[in-house]
Formats: C-alpha cells, sequence, structure tokens
C-alpha cells in the first residue's frame, strides 16, 4: 500500500503475543481511515510476534517495526510516541482489537479546534471461563459509557472517564509540548498518562460507541494484582507520585487540590485492598509520605489529614467504612457495606439502613 501523511500514528507495544497479534493486526490495516501510520514497538519479544509484524510490514507500507530492549509497556510506548508523525495518536495493546471505524469516527471531532481529547466505549470480551468472574463484572462496570458528546475537562467529567489510552485519541502536540510520557518501572501506567494529559486539555468529545475490543486473559497483569499473585507494592500510589511531582513542575498543584484529595481516597483504597494485611504498614507509610505534598491548609480530606497525622488506625477505619455502590439513579442510591448492611440514600437526604436475610 501506498504511503500517503498520517492522521493517526497507531502505536503497538508487543511482547510475546503471538497468539493474538494477527487479528489486532488485521483490525488495523482494514481500518476505513487508510491515511494512518501503525507504529508496532517489539519490547523484547523472544517468539513469533516480530516475524509476524515483518510479513504484515512487507505487505503495508504503512507499519513500521520498533524494535528495544525488554523497557515494559511503558517505555514501548514512549519509544513509540518518539516515533510518531501524525497530529493525532492512540495505543492498541497487541493482544486486543478494534472496530473497522473506529479511527475515521473519532478523528472528525478534531474538526472542532477546542476538542483536545476523543474518547469512545470499549467492549470486555472474555477470552475463557476460567477468567476470574468478579474482576470481569468489574471491568463491564468500569467500561460503561458514561460521558456523550463535547464536554468541558472540569473535575467531575476528568474523574468519571476511564483512564485507559487504547480508548482515547490524543494530540501528540499536546504530548510533547508538555513532557508527557509514561512512567517506567510502574505498573499501571495509563493512571499517569490520563492525568498528566488530560490537564492540559480544556474540551473532549465522548463518542457513544464501543470501538475498542478489550480482551480479559485469564492471567492478565492487573487480575494477578489484584488477586495478589505478584508483590507489586502500591501501584496506583506510585502513579499518584508521578502525577503529583508533574503538577508541581506545571505549578498545577494549587489548582488541582481537589481532584488529588479524590484520587488519594480512591488509589489508597484500592492498594490496600490488592495487597496482603503484611504489607499494609508500607503503602500507609508509601501514601502518607505522599499525603505530606498537599499543603495542610488545603486539606478537607479526613483520609489525607489522617495520614499526614500518621494516623494508620483511623486510616484503615475509614477505608473499612467505605460503602460499595451496588445501584444507583438520581433518586436513590445503594450502598453495601463490610459488615453485611444495606444503605439506602434518598435524594430527601432519607437514610433507610437494612440487612438482607437468605433463606434456608
Amino acid at each position: 500500500m501506498n504511503k500517503s501523511t498520517p492522521k493517526v500514528s497507531i502505536i503497538i507495544p508487543i511482547w510475546n503475543t503471538e497468539k493474538y497479534l494477527e487479528k489486532c493486526l488485521e483490525s488495523i490495516v482494514n481500518q476505513t481511515l487508510k491515511d494512518i501510520e501503525i507504529i508496532c514497538v517489539n519490547n523484547g519479544s523472544t517468539d513469533s510476534s516480530v516475524q509476524i509484524v515483518e510479513q504484515y510490514a512487507q505487505k503495508d507500507s504503512r507499519i513500521k517495526l520498533v524494535t528495544i530492549k525488554h523497557l515494559g509497556v511503558s517505555g514501548a510506548r514512549n519509544a513509540g510516541i518518539a516515533e510518531a508523525t501524525a497530529p493525532y495518536l492512540t495505543f492498541v495493546d497487541s493482544d486486543d482489537w478494534i472496530e473497522p471505524e473506529a479511527y475515521k469516527t473519532a478523528v472528525k471531532y478534531f474538526e472542532d479546534p477546542k476538542i483536545d481529547i476523543v474518547c469512545w466505549g470499549a467492549k470486555v470480551i472474555t477470552e475463557n471461563s476460567k477468567c476470574n468472574p468478579e474482576y470481569i463484572n468489574g471491568a463491564l462496570q468500569y467500561h460503561k459509557i458514561r460521558l456523550k458528546g463535547k464536554k468541558e475537562l472540569n473535575n467531575n467529567t476528568i474523574l468519571r472517564n476511564t483512564v485507559c489510552v487504547w480508548n482515547k485519541l490524543f494530540k501528540t502536540d499536546i504530548i510533547r509540548a508538555n513532557n508527557i510520557k509514561f512512567p517506567e518501572g510502574v505498573e499501571l501506567e495509563d493512571n499517569s498518562f490520563y492525568y498528566t494529559y488530560i490537564v492540559n486539555c480544556k474540551y473532549g468529545y465522548f463518542i457513544n460507541k464501543y470501538l475498542y475490543n478489550y480482551l480479559q486473559r485469564e492471567n492478565s497483569l492487573l487480575q494477578d494484582i489484584q488477586s495478589q499473585k505478584l508483590n507489586i507494592i502500591a501501584p496506583h500510589i506510585q502513579n499518584l507520585k508521578f502525577i503529583i511531582d508533574y503538577y508541581k513542575n506545571k505549578n498545577l498543584l494549587s489548582d488541582k487540590i481537589p481532584l488529588l484529595l479524590e484520587l488519594f481516597n480512591r488509589y489508597l483504597d484500592m492498594d490496600i485492598a490488592w495487597t496482603t494485611e503484611q504489607n499494609h504498614s508500607m503503602v500507609l507509610s508509601m501514601a502518607a509520605a505522599l499525603a505530606d505534598e498537599i499543603p495542610l491548609s488545603k486539606t478537607q480530606c479526613s483520609l489525607v489529614k489522617n495520614l499526614q497525622e500518621r494516623n494508620y488506625q483511623e486510616v484503615l477505619k475509614i477505608i473499612n467504612n467505605k460503602p460499595e455502590k451496588i445501584w444507583g439513579n438520581k433518586i436513590f442510591v445503594l450502598y453495601r457495606k463490610n459488615n453485611g448492611m444495606y444503605q439506602l440514600n434518598m435524594l430527601n437526604k432519607k437514610i433507610l439502613k437494612f440487612k438482607l436475610k437468605r433463606k434456608g
């Protein structure tokens, strides 16, 4: 295929995914948007992944193979960003695939010069019955489309969006002008990239379509972290440190305190849940050191205040007493607490508490 000036650079980190790679590449080379470049970053593969890419590259000049030593997903994506020549870029994981019209649908929204990011939904595809059903259900809930159309990017819209980088189109010049990159040596790195990119944006467009297919494999990294198979300590707090350091360097810290306080609540909750009890003190210590970066005068969050004061028992009480949202609409919200109690919050501020009993 003859090369044309690309509108979109598609970056694919590849590490030993020979089983899935052809389906991924087929979905990209057959996009209805033809003026794309496909940057395949070989991240130290030892299987036949490289040979598969080379075969495709012989038939399609839009494919570029970049080889690096094994640096992890962050290093591979950063290498791909350095090679990108299109005004817009995105990412695809090499075991996933995209709908044929994905990029043609998305790129047109940049015709509005105010739009700095375009996002769309992701279908969650289960590889087999061995995948953790609780994790799959969580993924399905997380990837539901919550925002539609053109939106101003305030704290509310930023926090309601997913952090994944593969269901979004980014502006290459925003990335380069603001030195946005993935943190190397940190897992769940999409968090860092999303929260450092999005603060440089004013408006986003949210497509009400599921254009990305996200494959849930049996032993995915995220599932292994959640189930404590991997001894990775506080990956969210590590990302939060990267985010706070970036905000400080950009003189954004003071303006972004409300956003950071919400991230503290979310991230510490997950990191405590995803690590063994003997490692809780290490997670709390890391979080406390980071909480010290938040000015005391602006801290209106009991969790962060107690971290700053090293009241770790109180921090754990706050985390353990947080209710889990089960269902909700504009009038009623149903929560479940750890003690088996259910709490129904009503629009008129009334709270009904009750406990369900099993029959038999």
